[in-house]
């Protein structure tokens, strides 16, 4: 692996990040296609070489990608995709691309990128070689105590999740006293968790999981210190990711958290 030089299609976020710095102990070269206005700006200091795309501007991605003579892509970070409903800020290209696809879900449009990339002779591998250390073991607890009402709410929170997810509706779902009160589509994690917190109040609990059948080069779900606080400032008092399926970011701030604020992150 040392030597190597891979390319990076970089959305929003810390994932991109973690990637690059994996990445980098490991001597791997890596050419960052990063998009204005979404990839954070750090990738450039982790990147053997970054090129900056306007989002949605599949015609100049593909362009750059042949140029770059990678021979490898990964696909990590958020990107909002709900621009494509409404086929606005895209090329020829995308536009073309989005039209032959037989929907709009994320995981058919990232599949159908893919499709593309690997039709150039492109591998696109799973990164969970480079972001194994984020994955959590089946078990794993941080903070505080639970009793087994929060379980059985756990569990029926992530049961739920996966389906949802499988249906490539959302990842996420607020739960509570036994009751599925909210569930995330295409307004994103954290719009889910307000919702879910307006009608829940105080004690809810916060699940997030993959899909049956999870690939894990698309989609991941990611988890951070940012989602843990939210949920903790609306009155929530715990997460719940799906273990080995779920990149969890920062665990050592978010353990520190939980323990001084009596707030509970559990994979189930």
């Amino acid at each position: 692996m040392r030597g190597t030089k891979v390319g990076l299609l970089a959305g929003k976020g810390e994932l991109p990040l973690e990637f690059l710095k994996s990445a980098f102990k490991r001597k791997v070269q890596v050419i960052t296609f990063a998009l204005e206005g979404i990839t954070s700006k750090e990738v450039e200091g982790l990147s053997f070489k970054t090129f900056w795309i306007k989002p949605f501007k599949l015609g100049t991605f593909f362009k750059k990608l042949k140029e770059s003579k990678v021979r490898e892509l990964y696909f990590l970070g958020k990107i909002e995709h709900s621009n494509a409903l409404s086929l606005k800020m895209l090329d020829l290209k995308a536009t073309s691309f989005l039209l032959k696809l037989p929907d709009r879900k994320p995981e058919t449009i990232i599949k159908g990128i893919i499709k593309e990339v690997e039709s150039m002779g492109i591998r696109a591998p799973s990164p969970t070689p480079y972001l194994s250390h984020l994955l959590l073991p089946k078990g794993t607890f941080l903070g505080s105590k639970v009793s087994r009402e929060f379980l059985k709410d756990a569990n029926l929170g992530i049961s739920v999740a996966k389906s949802v997810a499988s249906l490539d509706v959302g990842q996420t779902v607020v739960v509570k006293s036994g009751a599925v009160i909210a569930v995330e589509a295409i307004e994103g994690t954290d719009e889910c968790i307000k919702r879910g917190a307006r009608l829940a109040g105080k004690g809810f609990i916060v699940c997030k999981a993959g899909r049956e059948k999870q690939d894990m080069r698309i989609d991941v779900p990611t988890v951070g210190l940012n989602t843990v606080e939210l949920i903790y400032s609306l009155g929530g008092r715990a997460l719940v990711v799906e273990a080995g399926k779920t990149f969890v970011l920062n665990k050592e701030k978010i353990e520190s958290f939980c323990r001084e604020r009596g707030f509970t992150l559990l994979a189930l």
